[in-house]
Formats: C-alpha cells, structure tokens, sequence
C-alpha cells in the first residue's frame, strides 16, 4: 500500500508539471498544498498590483485555526534585516561612524578591535553563541545580557582577526541589539515600533515573550512531517534574546517591509542605494543583511528556525516583491524553487516543472573535489577533517550537512545535494532563487 501512495503522488507531480502552462499562479501554489509540500501564506505583488495574496491550510492543525496573509510566524533570521536597518538609522541619526569600536559605547566589551561595521557584516569573530546555549540554566530565560555576560567573563579567543573572515553567527546582531539601546537610550522593541512599525502599518509583528505560554493562541505553530504525520517542531522556550530572532510577522508585515525598499518609503533614497551597494568581499550580504547577486538588484533573505520558513525577495527594478510564510518544515528542495519558479511566471507567462529531488547520502570524504558547471564555473569542496566548505565564484563558504542528503551553504542561501548518473559519475545539484544548476566532478566522464 505504501508503495501505491508513493506512485499516485508521483503521478500528481507529473500531472502537475506537465499543467503548468495551462494553470495559473494561484492554481499552481494550490497544488503544492495539496500535496502536502506547502502550508502557509504567500503575497506576490509587481507594481501598485497584487499577483496573488493568499493563506493555504493551518496556523494551528489541532485547533484547526486556518493560516491566513495575517497570521503571525516565528519568522527566524528575518529579524536581522530589521535589527540592520534600526542601527543604520540610528547611526545616521547620531551621526556615528560604522567603523567606531563596539566598546566605545559598551564599555565592559572586551575586544576593542570590533566595530560595528564587523557585526553588520558577521565578520566579528566572536566565537559560536552554541557556547553560551550549552552552559545556560535550565528553565531560566536568556537574554541579550546572558550572552554579553560571556563574552565579558570569559573573553574567549576570537575565531579570526576581525573583517578577515566571513562567519554566521546569531552573536553578531545580539550585540547590535545592545548597541541600539544603549545609543538610542530606548528598548529595542520600541525603536522598532516607533522608526519602522507604525510608519509602514505593521499590524500583526510583536517581539516575543521570553515564555511560549505567553504567545498568542492564533499565532502559527510549527510542525514537521515523520512518518507522513505531523508533529510538534515549535519555537523553543525562555528565549529572551532578540536582535538575530524572535520577532514574530505575518505575511501582510512582511510584504510591506520588501516594498519599503522599492519606494524607499522609510529610508532615504541616497542613504539606502549607499546601503544596499554596502558589500563586502567575504559573503553574498549587504550591510542590511539581505543577499545581493553582484550585478543585480535582487535582493533576498530567509528566516529557518524548527519548523518556520520564511523567504523575503524584492527586485528594485521591476518593483517586484514575493514573500511566503510556512509552519511546516518546507522540504529542502522547494525553498529557493518557489521564488524561482514564481519569477518565471512573472517573467513569460508560464512555470518551469517543479523539480522535487532525489539526493544520495556520501561521506564527506566522497564528495570533496572540484565540479564543473556548464557556463565554465567551477566549485571546490574541500573537507579538512572539521570544516567542510563550498568555495564559488573566489568565495568560501561553511557547507553544513543537514538531513535526507542535503547540504546548505548560509552566506551564499545555497541548497546542495548529490547524485550519481547511469555511469556513477558524481553529480552536484546546486538550487538558489536564480536557478538550479548541475556540476559534474572532475574525475568523471564530464570533467576536463
């Protein structure tokens, strides 16, 4: 029987492909849905116009509390574009230089060699916050300070000198949090409130309690698919820290935040061309901490926390915007195809197949070598026993192996898994917003 459900599903799939030409946008998400591959909320707008505006199944499954373009989401790292922003107003507002040194307005920070500047652009150094979750008191919330208190008692060796590498890490915009408080004498919450909330019509977005029991009843709750059921995968308790995360939005929030950037509604139109063209030469980041092509102005982000996903895309030339939400541990291989398939549309009228994938699970060993594409790029993964690591277009980047054979690259939002063909030659999937490509390894019947 199982096997049966597995065939009809592919049948669908196909059938769905197959349509695409002939459904249109709206229809297509719908399919998604009901095969389970998506459950949340989308807004695609182009211009004054709105292309789709939707929700699809639930916010909450037990009390069958449907998912609406207003229901609130722990929307993860999307926090980071917000806390970027804030400090750059606030900067801008007091006149102060990014290049000023952390500890001139705290104090007790016990590297005088960070600037802000370094925690914008996550090239700090300031080691992994996983030591600070590890030795944190069960049951007691952890706050801002818990992690500042760390780095002030311990002063743990930075991982690199400051702006020579490249390293994501929730440390760098807890801190830019404290600096915003501490400079903008107010709470962060109400600078946000305040500076971008109110001016843009943000109704349903709140920075959480540091108690689940606390949050909204109507607000999503996230799940995961085991075993075709699904289970609890929700936000984790006594988080009282903020500046990386924890800021809840809704789909409606989010769309009018993209669209600030296409009418530069909120921030001046020559400070954020300065902002947006702020980009250093160890990640794909801006200084806003949205992803930015070199060439392009394409601009995205992702928020991914236990079952959250959220995607934020806006393309300034074509005053295009597409946000979705989703509560259900989006499968890997939809995550960069919605938007990409999305702009397809929007672009000629009609959807490209919607390509689900079939990764193999190797060792890390198996899949190190050199890859090359068929525009001549070539891509180098190297494993040295610790790091695996990606390096692309003269960028390196960490590879973190995650579950089902795939592999994700943050600095780049790239999603990676491998494949043999007929003559077991290994092949590298690579998926991103912009397109899906395959590389073929050096020692294979395609390489040089």
């Amino acid at each position: 029987m199982k096997y049966r459900v597995y065939f009809l599903i592919l049948f669908v799939l196909i059938s769905c492909q197959r349509n695409t030409d002939t459904i249109g946008l709206e229809e297509q998400i719908l399919q998604l849905h009901d095969m389970d591959f998506f459950n949340g909320a989308i807004i695609v707008t182009e211009g004054d116009s709105i292309v789709l505006s939707r929700g699809y199944g639930y916010a909450n499954f037990e009390l069958q509390i449907p998912f609406e373009t207003t229901t609130s989401m722990d929307t993860g790292s999307i926090t980071k574009t917000f806390t970027a922003l804030t400090m750059l107003m606030l900067a801008d507002s007091k006149e102060i230089d990014l290049n000023t040194p952390v500890n001139s307005f705290i104090g007790e920070f016990p590297y005088p060699s960070i600037t802000i500047r370094h925690l914008l652009e996550q090239t700090s150094g300031i080691v992994s916050d996983d030591y600070v979750f590890e030795s944190a008191q069960q049951n007691e919330p952890i706050t801002n300070g818990t992690f500042l208190d760390f780095l002030v008692q311990n002063a743990p060796e930075l991982e690199f000198s400051p702006g020579s590498q490249f390293m994501y890490n929730g440390f760098n915009h807890r801190l830019l949090a404290l600096l915003i408080e501490q400079i903008g004498d107010t709470s962060y919450e109400e600078f946000i409130e305040r500076n971008i909330a109110l001016p843009l019509g943000l109704n349903d977005w709140f920075l959480r309690p540091a108690l689940l029991k606390d949050l909204p009843k109507n607000r999503a709750v996230g799940y995961r698919k085991e075993k075709d059921t699904l289970q609890a995968f929700d936000s984790e308790d006594f988080e009282a820290f903020y500046g990386d995360c924890n800021l809840f939005f809704s789909a409606e929030d989010l769309s009018k935040w993209s669209r600030s950037f296409l009418s530069n509604s909120l921030y001046p139109k020559h400070s954020s061309a300065m902002a947006f063209e702020s980009k250093g030469s160890l990640s794909e980041f801006n200084i806003l901490h949205w992803y930015n092509p070199d060439g392009q102005r394409t601009y995205h982000f992702t928020g991914d926390w236990k079952g959250f996903y959220t995607m934020i895309y806006f393309d300034i030339d074509k005053k295009r915007s597409i946000v979705h939400l989703t509560n259900t541990n989006m499968d890997y291989w939809l995550r960069p195809a919605i938007v990409r398939n999305v702009n397809h549309y929007l672009n000629d009228g009609s959807l490209p197949d919607w390509q689900k994938a079939q990764p193999l699970e190797f060792i890390n060993e198996e899949i190190t070598g050199s890859y090359y594409f068929d525009e001549n790029q070539v891509a180098q993964i190297s494993y040295d026993n610790r790091t695996l690591e990606i390096e692309v277009n003269g960028k390196s980047f960490g590879l973190f192996r995650l579950d089902s054979g795939f592999y994700y690259a943050p600095g780049a939002d790239l999603w990676i898994w491998f494949s043999k063909d007929d003559g077991e030659n290994l092949t590298i999937h690579c998926s991103s917003i912009y397109k899906l490509s395959k590389g073929f390894k050096k020692d294979s019947q395609y390489g040089l």
